[in-house]
């Protein structure tokens, strides 16, 4: 991609945010929900997006995938609208628009002075999750990966640090999580891509799928708490986020068994969150590309 495309996107990007910033928090989220309509009907990984749908829930009629679908679109649409209105969270309104369950968790975790890994997926709004938290007063650091455009990318880490989250680079996750949770800090981890032929293959929506390890590895490296976090938007403009202590007990002595069976604990609860609420998890993403071996 060259530098003027980059500029051009990195821009547009810019006077999009800005726009939807400058709506009313309602009207800019239903104009996002519009735009993701738009991409659905242009077909963008619609397909993908049947396909998963299909594989998943197979016993839902073709019209229902198809609406289903396009709900999920939707969803998407608004979060990218909230996400580019990180800037606006606050300690006085965040209140207002997050609803948290299990806090406690957090506190226990931190009280313990080793940190949390907080594992999750692409469900709900992961990026307005952290930040309530964070402007709630806990230290949350992103393990993030990198964009095409590093412009784009510069420009989303600024809103994600603007809301208090300490930013860590997956090609220096390991140095990185290790220090941050050193610093008794809670680190968010999403779980839920095809991690390729490095991936613990666990099932999910009864197919084993090629997962992440890395939350598993650092809370048995590091014994910090594992905690999943699930995000689901309630209503038009409002998000509910609950905190559950993932338990650690009863795991195999060898330690690469242990870190299957931990992600397989991790997908299993995601799993069951997306069953509850389908259309808000990244159906768009080809989540069982790497087959088995």
């Amino acid at each position: 991609m060259s530098r003027i495309r980059k500029s051009i996107e990195l821009t547009g990007l810019r006077c999009l945010a800005q726009l939807f910033r400058s709506l009313p928090r309602n009207i800019s989220l239903s104009c996002g929900a519009t735009l993701g309509s738009l991409v659905f009907r242009l077909g963008i990984r619609r397909q993908v997006t049947l396909d998963n749908l299909s594989f998943a829930f197979p016993g839902i009629a073709p019209k229902d995938q198809y609406l289903l679908a396009k709900r999920c679109y939707r969803h998407f649409g608004a979060l990218m609208v909230e996400f580019a209105r990180l800037s606006d969270l606050n300690s006085k309104n965040v209140q207002n628009l997050v609803e948290i369950a299990g806090l406690e968790v957090l506190d226990e975790a931190l009280q313990k002075g080793k940190g949390g890994i907080v594992a999750s997926g692409h469900l709900g709004n992961w990026e307005l999750m952290g930040a309530a938290a964070a402007v709630l007063g806990y230290p949350v650091a992103y393990v993030v990966t990198h964009q095409e455009n590093e412009l784009v990318e510069d420009y989303m880490d600024q809103l994600r640090s603007g809301a208090g989250i300490r930013i860590i680079k997956r090609e220096h996750a390991l140095k990185g999580v290790l220090g941050a949770l050193r610093d008794n800090n809670l680190i968010a981890i999403l779980s839920d891509q095809d991690a390729h032929e490095a991936g613990a293959f666990v099932p999910f929506f009864g197919r084993l799928a090629s997962t992440p390890r890395g939350a598993a590895t650092f809370a048995l490296r590091a014994g910090a708490a594992l905690i999943f976090a699930e995000s689901f938007r309630r209503g038009a403009d409002r998000l509910k986020v609950i905190f559950e202590l993932i338990p650690m007990e009863g795991l195999p002595p060898d330690p690469e068994a242990a870190i299957v069976e931990v992600t397989r604990r991790i997908t299993t609860r995601l799993e069951e969150a997306v069953r509850r609420h389908p259309e808000q998890w990244f159906w768009m993403h080809r989540r069982w590309k790497t087959p088995p071996p």
